[in-house]
């Protein structure tokens, strides 16, 4: 938010031409390019979604979306799993995939890292590993 306002006083900064000596049309192109970049944050600022992503002992994922009811979904092969971002494509029973971006600085620490180590368990253990196995093994 702060940025999308720091954005828009740059812009009418410079659409004012209160620093520099730039043409008249460069100043309000600036100004428009500004304008329309605050506007598109403020958009997807209001479209943000809150997780909740609970992973069992047994490997199983629940994946809250807002204030809705947790739904237990599966960890796609898509999935991208390194020491500094998680993307994660997870796919619930209707086959409705949602992709979920975890950054180390969105999560403690110790979160970021239980998450990465369970996710990295889930995928190595494969789709099929319950079926296999007959009975999950804890982390």
């Amino acid at each position: 938010m702060v940025m999308c306002i720091a954005t828009l006083c740059a812009g009418t900064i410079a659409g004012l031409g209160l620093v520099g000596d730039s043409s008249p049309v460069l100043r309000i192109v600036a100004a428009g390019i500004c304008l329309l970049a605050a506007i598109q944050a403020f958009r997807s600022e209001r479209k943000r979604k809150s997780y909740a992503i609970h992973v069992s002992g047994t490997g199983q994922i629940r994946l809250s979306v807002g204030d809705t009811q947790a739904d237990s979904v599966r960890l796609l092969p898509a999935s991208v799993l390194w020491p500094v971002l998680l993307i994660l494509h997870l796919q619930n029973a209707k086959q409705h995939t949602e992709m979920v971006i975890v950054l180390p600085d969105s999560v403690s620490s110790d979160g970021f890292r239980r998450l990465l180590v369970a996710c990295r368990w889930i995928a190595m253990r494969g789709p099929d590993s319950e079926r296999r196995e007959g009975i999950a093994q804890d982390i």
